[in-house]
């Protein structure tokens, strides 16, 4: 039953990819730049929400495939997770958000208002669904208060860093608090702090390979969702 949702969740996954690919293509864009609408190769302009290629040089918007499988990794480990279970749909929406957000902060350095505000309504309806199914609304008042948390903590980190945390930052902090928050204070203190971690050993290595130097900025948005993922998935 496992492998059959993980199945479903690699399928759901890759096509949530293919639809978020031409958002992404249009999202990462610096800051008051506006979005592209037309193909770097050939100037055709971009047709379709969800425009994969140019329909004149046939050129993928980004990576081909990279995002569509990504996606269906981070969505298929979720699906096995939570096989079954009403909690699903949220989990797999963050997920698939997920995924976009990280690709666009690692791109430009943004996470868009677009996406990290479509979080709340998202997460919140979703988990409604699921309190009615499970009927435990403590569950539900718990995932509130966790974005709460998460998202005051790093309003108050982004004041005291100057600068160093972005408004994105602190958007995306509140989203992934309402997701831990569901499953348990635990779990929002283990992702939280995952996020951190994963970005300090990073960092380091870079630092070491001589990639980057101390005075380089690095997106923390995918370390805040890759510490999020671990702790969803490791966390009971």
């Amino acid at each position: 039953m496992d492998i059959a949702w993980t199945v479903a969740g690699g399928i759901i996954g890759f096509v949530a990819g293919l639809l978020l690919r031409s958002t992404v293509f249009r999202l990462s864009v610096a800051s008051g730049e506006p979005a592209p609408t037309c193909c770097a190769r050939c100037g055709a302009r971009v047709g379709g929400r969800f425009a994969i290629r140019c329909t004149q040089c046939h050129g993928w918007f980004g990576v081909p495939f990279v995002l569509e499988l990504v996606t269906a990794a981070v969505v298929a480990l979720l699906l096995w997770r939570f096989a079954g279970l009403p909690d699903a749909a949220p989990f797999a929406f963050i997920g698939a958000l997920g995924v976009a957000l990280a690709a666009i902060d690692i791109a430009v350095q943004q996470l868009p208002n677009r996406l990290t505000l479509l979080l709340y309504p998202g997460l919140i309806a979703l988990f409604g669904l699921a309190t009615a199914v499970d009927g435990h609304p403590s569950y539900l008042l718990r995932a509130l208060l966790g974005g709460l948390v998460l998202g005051g903590g790093y309003f108050v980190l982004a004041v005291l860093s100057r600068g160093q945390l972005g408004g994105g930052d602190v958007k995306l902090a509140g989203g992934i608090g309402i997701a831990l928050g569901w499953l348990g204070w635990p779990t929002l203190l283990v992702g939280a702090s995952l996020g951190f971690v994963l970005m300090g050993v990073v960092s380091l290595v870079l630092l070491i390979a001589r990639r980057i130097t101390l005075q380089h900025s690095i997106s923390f948005g995918p370390f805040m969702l890759g510490g999020a993922l671990v702790a969803i998935l490791a966390v009971a």
